[in-house]
């Protein structure tokens, strides 16, 4: 009896060390497939970091070459290789290339005398950045030069602000060919003027906002059948721009619900 009892006990325990082993065998062998699986998510799950282009990171230091920076606002273009990080410059995070510029010249700074409005000339070096839809160069000093033809090419812009940027000269209808373009602002260009219409507005198919404030549009005529198709036009503002008279009852873009949208800023002197 004694050995049965014996050998019961030694089976039991045998039996325990080794379901105990199994055990750990397995789980030993769980966490050696965990592992790399762990370590397969967190490589997938980590955040990637994407660089600007070098074609585009040398169009823009070609495109600063062109500028006087008196102030030196321009020093991270220098002191970070990945143009994505430079003062002014915003990128498409899952490619990489550069869609917006916004060199636009702070009051703030003006008062404080810490900074002074960028001067000088657009390089040529623009057309090399295809994928910039935001462009503003609002407030600093182009010294009378006239608005480049160039920025026509960029096809993909969508904002274009270039007011009080002392621009001078004829407003190239080349602008007429950015198609994508919903706000655009040419206010306070005041040496600046447009040719006998408007009819480079009318191809802006996608325009929201206009503002073409302080402009000499003296010389224009039938601007009111150009800014009629403007079909989805929701904001105008033509202030002291010597509009030719017109009768503002007659202008159907006024009056109809489908051609302009549902705020409209007519502050013009008739001369």
């Amino acid at each position: 009896m004694h050995h049965l009892q014996f050998a019961y006990h030694l089976h039991n325990d045998v039996f325990s060390i080794m379901s105990g082993r199994s055990m750990h065998s397995v789980l030993v062998g769980l966490v050696c497939l965990a592992l790399p699986l762990l370590f397969l998510v967190q490589v997938l799950e980590a955040p990637t970091t994407i660089m600007c282009l070098e074609s585009e990171r040398q169009a823009l230091l070609q495109f600063k070459q062109g500028l006087v920076d008196e102030s030196n606002a321009l020093a991270s273009w220098k002191s970070k290789k990945d143009c994505c990080k430079w003062r002014g410059i915003a990128c498409n995070n899952q490619t990489g290339h550069v869609t917006g510029l916004n060199f636009s010249f702070s009051y703030d700074s003006y008062f404080n005398y810490s900074e002074v409005p960028l001067r000088g000339a657009m390089s040529p070096s623009l057309l090399e950045l295809p994928f910039v839809n935001y462009l503003d160069l609002s407030y600093n000093d182009f010294e009378g030069i006239v608005i480049p033809k160039l920025i026509g090419s960029l096809s993909q812009l969508k904002e274009l602000k270039l007011a009080h940027a002392n621009f001078s000269g004829l407003v190239p209808p080349q602008l007429g060919n950015l198609s994508n373009l919903h706000t655009l602002d040419l206010s306070g260009n005041y040496d600046a003027s447009s040719y006998e219409n408007l009819e480079w507005l009318s191809h802006l198919s996608s325009l929201r906002y206009l503002n073409m404030s302080y402009l000499d549009l003296s010389k224009v005529v039938n601007w009111p059948q150009s800014l009629s198709k403007l079909i989805v036009l929701t904001e105008l503002q033509l202030s002291q721009v010597n509009l030719p008279d017109v009768n503002l009852r007659s202008l159907s873009f006024i009056n109809s619900s489908t051609s302009l949208g549902t705020l409209l800023i007519l502050q013009y002197f008739i001369g």
